[in-house]
């Protein structure tokens, strides 16, 4: 058990601390993330001459983009308290984070993601960085099933059992045991 916490050190001695660099790179991917798509989209919005989305698109967008957000804090929160790590795989947890959203999808990173660049994209009136957001999907999926063979490796017969009781993608109630 210790060799597998040994592979993913949180320090190294005489250097910044890893979940301070991973958190950084997570910023840094963020920003690129949240300003890349949108502008993309406005760019190939006036290069095709796609109008803006119309009002009340905008506004119901600001909502998504909200909820996304909220997502995104409530899952790294998890992240950090219960699996004392972080969304970064350079720091993965440490703890198989299981409530919270994780109880109703086994992405809620990615659902969250998604719900606010596709929020952000609608409020900033682009049709084509919403359709960025979609293809990008694919290779999210891709990489979720990566790391759904790294998850079962580093977390064995507690990942198997989370998988085979919570969704991929698509949120469902978590199920009540009596």
């Amino acid at each position: 058990m210790l060799a597998q916490f040994q592979k993913y050190p949180v320090s190294m001695p005489g250097s910044v601390p890893r979940r301070i660099i991973a958190w950084g790179e997570m910023a840094i991917l963020f920003a690129l993330l949240y300003i890349g798509v949108p502008w993309a989209g406005l760019l190939v919005d006036r290069w095709l001459g796609i109008p803006r989305w119309p009002s009340p698109i905008p506004w119901l967008g600001l909502g998504l983009f909200a909820i996304g957000i909220v997502g995104l804090g409530w899952c790294f929160a998890l992240f950090v308290r219960v699996g004392r790590g972080t969304p970064n795989p350079t720091a993965p947890p440490e703890v198989l984070v299981t409530i919270g959203p994780y109880a109703w999808t086994r992405n809620p990173i990615a659902m969250s993601h998604a719900a606010a660049l596709i929020g952000l994209s609608a409020f900033l009136g682009s049709v084509s960085a919403v359709g960025i957001v979609v293809l990008l999907a694919v290779p999210v999926h891709l990489a979720m099933l990566r790391e759904e063979r790294t998850l079962e490796a580093r977390f064995g017969d507690a990942y198997r059992a989370y998988a085979a009781r919570v969704p991929r993608w698509l949120p469902r109630p978590p199920r009540r045991h009596k």
